[in-house]
């Protein structure tokens, strides 16, 4: 349901110059992965609250498409998950 996506910004709170993808933090393994978002990158999906915190968070994002760094273009990014914080905040709305 496209109503329910939200479209986030990732930057990175250290010096990495980006982040990348994780597998659903519910278990389960996905396919092959587009490009890892660099900071800046616009993500798009439904953001998911867990019972229990997965690499420190509780709050996901399932990513639907994204629009790269430098790229003016939304591509499919099925199956990828970013955590909302990664040692500081990560994605910003």
């Amino acid at each position: 349901n496209m109503s329910d996506m939200q479209t986030f910004t990732l930057k990175h709170p250290g010096s990495c110059s980006g982040m990348f993808w994780r597998e659903d933090p519910r278990g389960g393994k996905a396919g092959s992965k587009p490009d890892w978002p660099r900071n800046g990158a616009v993500l798009k999906g439904k953001v998911h609250v867990l019972d229990k915190p997965v690499e420190g968070n509780k709050q996901w994002l399932e990513v639907v498409e994204y629009c790269q760094a430098g790229s003016s273009s939304f591509v499919p990014a099925g199956g990828c998950w970013m955590p909302f914080e990664q040692g500081g905040k990560l994605l910003h709305s």
